[in-house]
């Protein structure tokens, strides 16, 4: 299989990626959540803290995990900027560092297709692991109608690393409906929605606008 050339934590090394406005699904969510009793939430892919900045400040325990050094300095500086806790753990996704059953709730934006998908079956898997009996978690991953798919080499179904963009030699899955439902077999379903929204730091030629295209998924223990 064909090594990605690049990393997160590369891409960490660069303040553009270093995100600080909330996913709008998360927005969405964590209201509910709130109302629900749900107060302790894990971050799977915590990157630069944006999330758990966010659901903090809207009185949720949060606690972390990122693979990417440079990420999790930039999630504890931003943190400590705003005077939040900074429970963060350096750990791979497919060895979440908490006990069974821990979580009442947890997220994973922009994190869950950068594996091939044999390890985002384990990562998964790991997931469900945390979260307590019912527990919900929503993710956000690419799907195939996504620009980028099919772009660079192809090391196996449905995988690619880049060969054009802000990402590029960075490993991406691309889920079709039957292999994202496959995936996520071991759990119920709650709600699956497309998203299409604009990529700020990349343009096609003429400086034209690209759109990222993904699966929103809220996901049940």
């Amino acid at each position: 299989m064909l090594r990605p050339s690049r990393s997160w934590n590369d891409l960490f090394a660069d303040p553009r990626f270093h995100w600080t406005h909330p996913d709008p699904g998360l927005m969405e969510t964590a209201p509910r959540w709130r109302d629900e009793g749900r107060r302790l939430v894990y971050d799977l892919g915590c990157g630069a803290g944006r999330h758990m900045a966010y659901l903090q400040i809207e009185g949720f325990d949060v606690y972390g995990s990122d693979t990417a050094e440079n990420g999790l300095k930039a999630c504890g500086d931003f943190l400590r900027h705003a005077e939040l806790p900074a429970r963060v753990v350096r750990a791979d996704m497919t060895a979440c560092p908490f006990a069974e059953n821990t979580f009442d709730a947890g997220l994973a934006t922009n994190v869950l297709n950068h594996n091939p998908r044999a390890l985002l079956q384990e990562s998964i898997e790991q997931v469900y692991r945390v979260l307590k009996p019912g527990g919900e978690f929503y993710l956000t991953v690419l799907n195939t109608w996504d620009w980028r798919y099919g772009s660079g080499e192809q090391v196996e179904p449905g995988s690619f690393v880049l060969a054009e963009g802000p990402e590029k030699g960075i490993l991406h899955h691309f889920f079709g409906e039957q292999d994202l439902r496959r995936w996520l077999g071991s759990f119920r379903i709650e709600q699956l929605r497309r998203d299409r929204g604009e990529l700020k730091l990349s343009t096609k030629p003429g400086d034209r606008p690209v759109f990222r295209d993904a699966w929103s998924v809220w996901i049940r223990k």
